[in-house]
């Protein structure tokens, strides 16, 4: 199983050049998931609550669509005061939900209490403390990768790279030179015509501006891609010194635009505007922008 981030930060408004930095995470072998999960509840007395003489503790649960649904039973008995020789039983239920990671065997679940507590708060209310846990086996929703895919996948991120350092170093060119028209023209112009010459500049500076814009849209057209499986996103809509982390999804048999889509929590419209397809096939690899909560 393979994992890429991606982490784009725009340099300012004009260079189009970005600075990129990845992890790899790789998941060997046979995963368990254990987590270790608290629970607290208040219970309210219809009558003073003096001292717990007896308590106990049961619990039942199921898995139903992602989530494990469940009750804990608290009962016991209490006396309601210090001399009283009577006690009287009490029993009440507390439910819980926990949402479940959707790599996790459901069939490998085991649930179990690892702490119990309890305190009298108020003089009708008692406080209770569980701590269960849930463990599981994980299984792989992705392909794993090979060595020969790791180093093709490398090689296209150093080739982006450098794509990306010559873009630069071409814009800071055409900027130098932008300074040196302007300073040319600021020179051949006579004093006494400002205004004439507030309008050459204005002449000027448009037509270098139409240069650019025509540059850049022919390189977004020509857009290098080192295999048909590799695909750079069109265009950066974060703001200046902003992050935003992208994974490299590999599609799988049965896998469509919507159900990945689902899996990661982003609109269909957002991956369309990242990839330059409608549709998918087995093998393609999708660029997918996470979105914070």
């Amino acid at each position: 199983m393979l994992y890429i981030k991606i982490y784009f930060k725009k340099k300012n408004n004009i260079a189009m050049s970005y600075i990129i930095f990845f992890e790899t995470y790789y998941f060997l072998g046979d995963d368990n998931m254990y987590v270790k999960i608290p629970f607290e509840s208040i219970i309210d007395f219809k009558t003073n609550i003096s001292e717990i003489t007896k308590m106990s503790l049961e619990h039942d649960f199921n898995v139903n669509d992602g989530l494990v649904l469940g009750n804990f039973y608290v009962s016991g008995e209490y006396r309601s005061h210090e001399v009283s020789v009577n006690t009287e039983p009490f029993k009440h239920t507390l439910p819980f939900t926990v949402e479940l990671r959707e790599d996790i065997n459901k069939d490998t679940l085991e649930f179990n209490i690892e702490d119990f507590s309890y305190e009298i708060v108020e003089s009708k209310k008692l406080k209770v403390n569980i701590v269960y846990s849930l463990k599981a086996e994980l299984e792989e929703l992705f392909e794993r990768v090979n060595e020969d895919e790791l180093n093709s996948e490398l090689e296209y991120i150093d080739e982006f790279l450098n794509q990306e350092k010559i873009k630069e170093e071409s814009e800071d060119e055409e900027n130098d030179e932008y300074e040196r028209d302007m300073e040319e023209v600021k020179n051949e112009i006579p004093k006494e015509d400002e205004k004439l010459e507030e309008e050459i500049k204005e002449e000027v500076k448009e037509e270098v501006k139409e240069e650019k814009v025509d540059e850049k849209k022919e390189e977004q057209e020509e857009r290098i891609s080192i295999n048909e499986e590799k695909t750079i996103m069109e265009t950066i809509k974060d703001s200046d010194d902003t992050f935003v982390t992208y994974h490299v999804h590999i599609v799988k048999e049965s896998e469509s635009l919507e159900s990945i889509a689902s899996f990661y929590n982003v609109p269909v419209s957002i991956i369309n505007e990242y990839n330059n397809f409608d549709s998918v096939s087995i093998g393609d690899k999708v660029l997918i922008p996470k979105i914070d909560e």
